[in-house]
């Protein structure tokens, strides 16, 4: 026994262990940044040490860069709805692209944590950074309230109530009335100096002019700011098939606009405007001012439904439906620089599996396409149609068409209830991202 462990210890001796690895503290932050949200969030416990890390903002900025590359993310909104009641419930649910795109067809149980009823809100502003911007209100015979809050779906943290905003009926000494136009709101960021803002803006009818307000998260103080260069398309219209009025993207809101106090939608007017009053307006969250941007020298035909701007493989776009017979994209590729203008795609509607009766015009004004999102490799490209209510996966590559089927359907409902499920514009992926914008 003593001979056998004279040996071990002479063997321990002659072949030590190797010392356990040293991990630089930077290399720590950029293993863990590699990790999704969910597992960060159980990392936490290891140590002190990785939890301050976690929640360090040069940490949270080196997984948010990863975390838009890796894993995008597209958010479907969820409808609920009685058979006897008119009021719907909306529920949010960021779902994997490579998810949709493997498996359009599927079928999602919407837990009550996605339900933006349990969160005293009833509609979505916009996401950025892995935040969503969520909206509720407030209706008496005098006044509307509009409150807001930010959600981080991925660390299930929501802020408290932020940003009240009153608009009054009827009021003509009110600076804030709703007889002059109902707010639209937009949510983005500053990211030069990572300040989060909302944008309310509206058509003044009394003045015929576009106004917008501005608040940093932050401040919680509403700033009038320089009326728009150019009216935005659809500011004082509910028509659901208007697409987002305004886009975020790179620090700055977007919106298709037209000059001379034009509103599209009125279809009347349609003969007595031309192409080239048609603008892209953007606000910069920085500065808080107004550029204003020319459209393709292409574009040379007034559509019958209004063009629509977006983001697209991270450019902004540009698309429209050209003689009822094709639909045409174009990308920004350097933004900023309208010379920089690239036909992406032109796309037949037969292409498309698209055959309507165009000769009847509630379906000629009712059609609209929007373009959602490409896929990571660029070759299928997701659209919202109206009036259907499915999204069109086309392969562009391959000139294949799918439609999704997407059933969610509330954890606990019964036969009464009505769901229906459609995806929203723009990308979200997770991020650490706080919502308390004073962290």
């Amino acid at each position: 026994m003593i001979r056998e462990s004279l040996i071990l210890i002479e063997y321990r001796v002659m072949f030590p262990s190797p010392p356990p690895p040293f991990l630089t503290d930077d290399l720590i932050a950029e293993v863990l940044s590699f990790h999704d949200v969910k597992s960060i969030m159980r990392l936490r416990c290891v140590c002190k040490f990785w939890n301050t890390i976690i929640f360090d903002p040069t940490f949270v900025n080196l997984h948010l860069k990863k975390s838009a590359k890796q894993n995008p993310h597209v958010l479907l909104i969820t409808n609920h709805r009685k058979y006897y009641e008119r009021d719907v419930e909306h529920g949010v649910i960021p779902y994997s692209i490579s998810s949709l795109l493997e498996n359009p067809s599927s079928a999602l149980s919407v837990d009550s944590y996605y339900l933006l009823q349990d969160k005293e809100c009833s509609d979505i502003v916009g996401s950025c950074n892995g935040l969503i911007c969520l909206s509720g209100e407030t209706v008496t015979t005098d006044y509307y309230d509009y409150w807001f809050r930010l959600w981080n779906p991925a660390t299930r943290i929501i802020s408290p109530k932020f940003g009240f905003l009153r608009l009054f009926y009827n009021r003509p000494d009110c600076t804030s009335s709703a007889d002059d136009g109902y707010y639209r709101f937009n949510f983005g960021c500053d990211n030069s100096t990572s300040t989060y803002k909302l944008v309310a803006s509206r058509y003044n009818k009394r003045e015929l002019r576009s106004d917008a307000r501005i608040l940093s998260l932050g401040d919680d103080v509403w700033r009038d700011i320089e009326s728009f260069p150019a009216d935005p398309l659809y500011l004082d219209s509910s028509y659901e098939a208007c697409g987002e009025v305004g886009v975020y993207f790179k620090s700055t809101i977007n919106w298709m606009a037209y000059q001379n106090n034009f509103l599209y939608d009125d279809c009347d007017n349609i003969k007595d405007i031309s192409v080239e009053q048609f603008v892209v307006v953007s606000l910069h969250l920085r500065t808080e001012t107004y550029n204003q941007y020319l459209l393709p020298p292409d574009f040379d035909e007034v559509p019958y439904v209004a063009p629509v701007i977006g983001v697209l493989g991270d450019c902004l776009s540009f698309s429209y439906c050209y003689k009822e017979t094709y639909f045409i994209i174009w990308q920004m590729k350097k933004f900023g620089v309208q010379d920089s203008w690239t036909q992406f795609l032109k796309i037949g509607y037969l292409n498309l599996q698209i055959e309507y009766d165009y000769s009847n015009e509630d379906i000629k004004y009712y059609f609209k396409l929007v373009p959602l999102f490409l896929s990571k490799d660029g070759d299928t490209l997701v659209l919202k149609s109206f009036p259907e209510y499915q999204e069109i996966l086309f392969n562009w590559r391959n000139d294949e068409v799918e439609r999704t089927k997407i059933i969610a359907r509330k954890a606990v409902t019964d036969d009464q209830t009505v769901d229906s499920v459609s995806c929203s514009g723009g990308s979200y992926f997770e991020s650490l991202v706080s919502v308390f914008w004073n962290n």
